[in-house]
């Protein structure tokens, strides 16, 4: 296997996720998902795995299982668009034109759907898709299994394009479909946590819960073992030679990536570059290399730029300020302490306020709590980078 940090990952290269697969399509028995974590952690090469062994089983029947990225997508149109476009071959060709969604878009009017005209859809978009939802169940009765990546970033682009009320709309009109069809299920997952979303949505007056109907999944990075065993074929696919054991370097290398894939794939892409044989410092350095880089390859810039995206000027200094005051630090800081280090840079800092934007800073996985109540980064190579750019 060679690195590939970024890239597609076929399936059959994909480590350490088999136990969590067959979790996730026990759950999509009964009800829709939601997947949550960091960014690069894996979500979409996991969606991608599930969709490509998409197969038959005892438990499910015969899924129908619809993969799609929904993050170029900033309309309602454009969704129902790419909507018709996924589930239009499943639909019986002979009797399309006596189906629902065609007997309402002979009412409508016209627009163009690749070779197929159909209408601009405007207010009539919540019957259209509906309509198309109606049409598929009734010509296929197993489970249908629509997953739908940066499902959050879409109905951020909504909120962006139309305004906060036809994103509460979009999210209000997927969690009734969920509730009206039995054989629809829905995996969200995406880059932005939804929470964040809905958290803007709602200081605009939107009080709906609209996924409280579904289960909510942490991906989490690869155990210790998956880790090593990723790092180990990827030394093995570069033809690196180890000065210690193979196994030992591969250990190593996937400690300081966190047991995430994407690093681990950067760190061995880097090591790559330079055909002298690996040792413990050469891994260390190449990490130092990879988090100094100026052209930040890895994007860890992410990190720093949606807090300005997603919170509010308020909350973003002092998410700052305690991110800050924690990436020095490898020991966990108590809440007072991350208080009282905020208020020597925000002298009038709220305790309430302050506490809120740590629970938001857990939940977006920057921080993680300990079971004493104290607060860290929830990954060393992301307070590593924090550190090496803000000092």
């Amino acid at each position: 296997m060679r690195a590939n940090p970024g890239g597609t990952v076929g399936a059959k290269e994909v480590i350490g996720r088999d136990e969590l697969i067959t979790e996730l399509w026990r759950a999509l028995k009964t009800q829709s998902l939601v997947l949550t974590s960091e960014r690069r952690i894996g979500k979409t090469t996991l969606v991608k795995k599930m969709t490509e062994e998409c197969q038959p089983t005892a438990e499910l029947g015969s899924p129908l299982c619809i993969l799609r990225d929904l993050e170029g997508l900033r309309t309602p149109q454009e969704f129902i668009d790419s909507l018709y476009t996924d589930i239009e071959a499943r639909l019986s060709k002979t009797e399309r034109f006596q189906t629902k969604f065609w007997g309402l878009v002979e009412k409508l009017g016209g627009a163009q759907i690749g070779d197929l005209h159909v209408p601009k859809i405007g207010q009539h978009w919540k019957k259209l898709l509906f309509a198309l939802i109606d049409d598929l169940c009734s010509q296929n009765p197993e489970l249908t299994i629509f997953f739908w990546d940066e499902l959050p970033l879409f109905i951020y682009n909504v909120k962006q394009t139309e305004g906060e009320a036809a994103a509460m709309e979009v999210l209000d009109v997927l969690r009734s479909i969920r509730q009206r069809y039995p054989t629809i299920r829905m995996v969200f997952t995406g880059s932005v946590g939804l929470h964040q979303v809905l958290s803007g949505l709602r200081k605009e007056g939107y009080a709906n819960a609209p996924t409280n109907d579904m289960r909510t999944v942490e991906v989490p990075p690869l155990d210790v073992h998956y880790g090593a065993t990723l790092a180990e074929l990827l030394l093995d696919g570069e033809n690196l030679e180890c000065i210690e054991s193979r196994a030992d370097c591969a250990v190593r290398i996937s400690e300081l990536a966190g047991h995430v894939p994407y690093y681990i794939h950067w760190l061995v892409a880097r090591l790559s570059s330079n055909p002298a044989r690996v040792d413990t410092e050469r891994i260390s350095a190449s990490l130092d290399a990879l988090l100094a880089d100026p052209n930040d390859p890895a994007h860890f810039r992410y990190y720093r730029e949606r807090i300005g995206t997603y919170y509010s000027k308020e909350e973003e200094a002092i998410a700052l300020a305690a991110l800050d005051s924690l990436s020095g630090r490898t020991e966990p800081l108590s809440f007072t302490d991350i208080l009282n280090r905020i208020r020597h840079r925000i002298v009038n800092a709220e305790e309430e306020t302050v506490r809120n934007v740590i629970h938001l800073l857990g939940r977006d996985h920057y921080l993680n709590r300990t079971k004493d109540g104290k607060w860290s980064f929830r990954y060393e190579i992301v307070r590593r980078w924090w550190q090496t750019e803000r000092g």
